[in-house]
C-alpha cells in the first residue's frame, strides 16, 4: 500500500470508528495573522455537543453493559486524535511548516457513539425514529466523512518521512525522523486500540443470550405480539432483513413494520429482560477474563495518560 494511501485509509477508519466527520482543511500556508493551528484546535471543540455515553432515548435509554468499562469511547478517541494532531503541527513546525493545519478532531460530532451499539443492539428500539425511518439509520449516521492529506510536495515528504524533496533523509539540513512527522507522533503517542478480550465478550455475549430460555421466552411473546399486528417474525433481527436498507428512503411497509416491532418490544418488555440476561453472562466472562481485561485497560489507559500529556503541555505553551 502506497504511504499516501495509508494515510487516508487512517483518517477514514479512525473517522468512522469514532464518529468524528473529519472536515477537509487545507495543508500549509494561510495569512501570516492567522491565529496558529494549535490554537484553532483548542477553540474548535464544542464538547457540549458530543454524544452521550449512554442512549438519550427510546426503550434503551440509560442502558449500559459492564463490558463497556473496557470499550474505546468517544471521548477517548477523540484525545488521542487530537493529541496525535497536536504532535504532527509542533514536528512540522521544526520543518517551516507553521500553518500546517490537519482536521481538528470532535468537531463535527455524530448523534450517536456506543461501542456496544446500545441504541440498535437489541434491533429497533426509538419509536420515533421507528416512524420516520423504519429501520434506515437516521441521515446523520450515513455520511462518510472525507479524506485528508498534506500537501503534496515538500509538507507530503515531511510528514511521511518519504519523497524526493527530501536528501539523505534530511530537508533543508534538518534531519526528518524515521517514517515523518507521523511516524514519530506514532512512537511517542503509542497506539489506541480495542482490547481483544473487551471486543470478544461484547460479541460472544451476545451470541450466548440467544440461547438463554428468558430471551428465547420473551422472544416468543414479541412474536406474538407481531402476528395480531400482522406480521409473521420468530425474532427481532429478522424484520430489518426483510427490507432493502440499502435504499434511499424507508418503504411505507417498512416504517409501518419498525413501528410495530418496537411497540411491541414494549408492551413483551424484551429489551428490558434480554438485557438483564446479556448484562449476567457479561458479568461472568469479566470474572473470568478478569485479569486479561485489566491489562488491556491498563496498556489502553497508559496511551490515553500519554495523550493527555501532549494535549497539557501544547496548552502550556
Amino acid at each position: 500500500m502506497h504511504k499516501r494511501q495509508a494515510l487516508t485509509g487512517f483518517f477514514a477508519a479512525a473517522a468512522l470508528v469514532a464518529g468524528v466527520a473529519v472536515s477537509a482543511t487545507g495543508g500549509g500556508g494561510g495569512a501570516p495573522d492567522e491565529p496558529s493551528p494549535q490554537t484553532v484546535a483548542a477553540n474548535a471543540v464544542d464538547e457540549s455537543k458530543w454524544p452521550s455515553p449512554t442512549p438519550e432515548r427510546g426503550l434503551t435509554k440509560g442502558l449500559s453493559l459492564p463490558v463497556e468499562k473496557y470499550l474505546v469511547g468517544y471521548t477517548d478517541v477523540v484525545q488521542w486524535q487530537r493529541a496525535q494532531r497536536d504532535l504532527w503541527v509542533s514536528c512540522m513546525a521544526r520543518f517551516g511548516f507553521e500553518k500546517f493545519n490537519p482536521p481538528i478532531p470532535g468537531v463535527n460530532p455524530p448523534a450517536e457513539f456506543n461501542d456496544a451499539n446500545m441504541s440498535r443492539r437489541y434491533g429497533a428500539s426509538d419509536a420515533t425514529q421507528a416512524a420516520e425511518y423504519g429501520y434506515h439509520l437516521p441521515p446523520e449516521h450515513m455520511d462518510e466523512p472525507p479524506t485528508w492529506e498534506p500537501a503534496a510536495g515538500p509538507e507530503d515528504a515531511v510528514f511521511l518521512g518519504d519523497g524526493p524533496e527530501l536528501s539523505g533523509g534530511t530537508y533543508k539540513g534538518v534531519t526528518v525522523p524515521e517514517g515523518g512527522c507521523r511516524g514519530e507522533a506514532e512512537r511517542q503517542l503509542g497506539h489506541l486500540a480495542q482490547g481483544e478480550n473487551a471486543s470478544k465478550a461484547n460479541a460472544s455475549s451476545m451470541t450466548e443470550s440467544l440461547q438463554r430460555p428468558a430471551v428465547q421466552n420473551v422472544f416468543a411473546r414479541w412474536a406474538a405480539c407481531m402476528k395480531t399486528k400482522g406480521y409473521t417474525f420468530d425474532d427481532p433481527y429478522k424484520p430489518a432483513g426483510s427490507f432493502n436498507l440499502s435504499a434511499p428512503m424507508a418503504s411505507t411497509e417498512e416504517i409501518e413494520v419498525a413501528t410495530a416491532d418496537v411497540a411491541c418490544k414494549g408492551e413483551t418488555g424484551l429489551i428490558s429482560a434480554w438485557y438483564a440476561e446479556e448484562t449476567a453472562i457479561q458479568r461472568q466472562q469479566i470474572a473470568a477474563k478478569k485479569t486479561s481485561l485489566d491489562a488491556e485497560l491498563a496498556e489502553r489507559n497508559t496511551v490515553e495518560a500519554a495523550a493527555q500529556r501532549v494535549i497539557s503541555e501544547g496548552s502550556d505553551k
